[in-house]
């Protein structure tokens, strides 16, 4: 019985550790995964040396721009990394599309080969001025 009960809560436990990009859950590996995304494209997009942040845009009538977000968020991005560097900008903007197919785990096999997966739209430059639902995500630099 009680080897029984081991078993149960130890593939419970695998289970809860399990998750995907839709299956947004605290405590996971993919709790702020759109954002690691975002961070991640912004941090591969800068050019030049700087410290990096992907900032969530919401959609909506009369939201601030990227330039506006990044500007207004100096203080928290510098503080963020001790108070370096003085000036803030955008230098990009994102859209990462959420509620995707989640693939299939590929250990050593390509199990999901030719699917289609994550997708995401980079404005570039032009994205940061943009005052309409586009973007999700502001690329902003601090130097």
């Amino acid at each position: 019985m009680m080897a029984v009960l081991g078993v149960t809560v130890i593939l419970f436990l695998v289970a809860l550790c399990q998750g995907s990009p839709t299956e947004v859950r605290q405590g996971t590996a993919y709790y702020n995964f759109y954002d690691e995304l975002a961070q991640s494209i912004c941090t591969a997009a800068a050019e030049g040396p700087s410290f990096v942040f992907a900032i969530r845009r919401t959609c909506g009538a009369d939201v601030p721009t990227c330039d506006d977000i990044c500007t207004s968020q100096r203080d928290a991005m510098r503080a963020t990394v001790h108070n370096q560097g003085s000036t803030s900008a955008c230098f990009d903007a994102l859209h990462v599309y959420q509620n995707r197919p989640v693939l299939q785990p590929n250990p050593g096999v390509q199990t999901d080969a030719g699917e289609v997966g994550l997708a995401t739209y980079r404005y570039f430059s032009a994205g940061c001025s943009a005052n309409y639902c586009g973007p999700n995500y502001c690329c902003c630099l601090v130097r």
